[in-house]
């Protein structure tokens, strides 16, 4: 009989209404957890998530996750629910604190385990210290991290005596599903012009993802009369700022298709001849290797944490720094060079085939996880 997973994610539940690349990656946590053997099931969809720093607020979801801590265990413990064998909490961070997982893990005495714990660096040290600590002290009780980007591993290393629960994950996703999943788009529906299509994704909201979104238009706007058509993917409370941004070029070469489900999407990233988004503050940037599955090349700057799935040269082009000009040059060697692109996508493919697949995960998660299951929990380590 399979080892039972519970499977939190206290920012968005993977059945949560709003598409994000938090959600995809808690969607591809669990489908890759059942490809390693395990049963996986949602243990709860209550959020922790808090935008904005609120002591009221704070205390008012720490009390109920507690609550929600309380009805597991007791659902456990007289049969309503089969207890777990392990729980396994994606994305704790400052934000969004696990409040359930290491008090339903003390009381059934199953093994806790986390991926992608981090830390926002919003605000001050000060605004989401209660947060933070609440994190360093789950991290302390896990028996194992998955770790799947560098400023995480920068963090837990931090935070931790030692780096023995660390398990190094690289970002992953199902390569052979993505082609399969992907619909049909053809660009010249929408574009009178066959100039090289760019695609840009990205939700539109305040902060990283309009800084990104504004760098790609000044840097577009210094090209305005080379040969391309853009394609913008997104929506939210910045939409109109955005299109305003790019009001330098003929609405004929730019069409924005607000959100679409995630087929078109990856419809849309077939189709396209370069994936422009330059990635100011992405975690990881699942949309990167969405766009290699897909085998298109990417243009993108070399900052947050993107060189951890675009391998400058090989996946795409990286800009050394998020500044205009750099990025520009490199949409302009990408946008004349045909060759370039096929080449740079063809790598893409084979890069995201052979180092992050869902294949490749599943044995890692396996080889740690199962361990666990062979011997008692470890006792809670605190954090410095």
């Amino acid at each position: 009989m399979p080892a039972r997973i519970a499977f939190y994610a206290p920012m968005k539940p993977p059945d949560h209404a709003i598409a994000s690349g938090d959600r995809e990656i808690a969607r591809l946590m669990v489908t890759t957890l059942e490809a390693a053997g395990f049963e996986v099931e949602t243990a709860s969809r209550f959020i922790s998530y808090q935008k904005l720093p609120d002591q009221a607020r704070f205390l008012a979801l720490k009390v109920e996750g507690e609550a929600e801590a309380a009805r597991i265990v007791a659902a456990a413990r007289c049969g309503r629910r089969t207890a777990p064998d392990i729980w396994f909490t994606y994305h704790p961070y400052c934000k969004a604190p696990d409040w359930i997982g290491p008090e339903v893990a003390r009381a059934l005495s199953i093994p806790y385990v986390t991926a992608e714990a981090c830390r926002t660096h919003q605000g001050s040290d000060t605004d989401w210290q209660d947060g933070r600590r609440a994190v360093q002290e789950a991290v302390g009780l896990a028996s194992a991290n998955f770790c799947l980007k560098p400023s995480d591993e920068a963090y837990l290393r931090s935070i931790l005596p030692d780096m023995k629960t660390t398990v190094p994950l690289k970002p992953f996703l199902d390569v052979a599903a993505v082609a399969a999943e992907a619909g049909n788009v053809d660009p010249a529906s929408f574009f009178p012009d066959r100039a090289p299509t760019i695609l840009t994704v990205g939700m539109m909201r305040p902060g990283v993802k309009m800084h990104s979104y504004r760098l790609l238009a000044d840097a577009l706007a210094g090209m305005a009369g080379r040969s391309w058509n853009l394609v913008v993917i997104g929506d939210g409370p910045e939409r109109a700022n955005v299109e305003a941004m790019f009001g330098f070029a003929r609405k004929e070469r730019i069409h924005f298709t607000g959100a679409l489900p995630r087929r078109d999407v990856l419809g849309w990233m077939k189709a396209a001849d370069l994936l422009a988004w330059p990635g100011v503050g992405e975690a990881i940037g699942m949309v990167y290797l969405e766009a290699a599955a897909s085998r298109l090349p990417v243009a993108a700057c070399g900052v947050a944490n993107v060189a951890t799935v675009v391998s400058d040269g090989e996946s795409g082009l990286l800009a050394h720094e998020a500044e205009v000009s750099a990025y520009r040059e490199i949409l302009r060697r990408m946008l004349a060079d045909d060759v370039l692109r096929r080449q740079l996508g063809a790598r893409a493919f084979e890069k995201a085939g052979r180092d992050h697949d869902i294949g490749r995960a599943a044995a890692t998660l396996k080889a740690a996880i199962e361990p666990l299951l062979e011997w008692p929990t470890q006792p809670a380590r605190p954090a410095r």
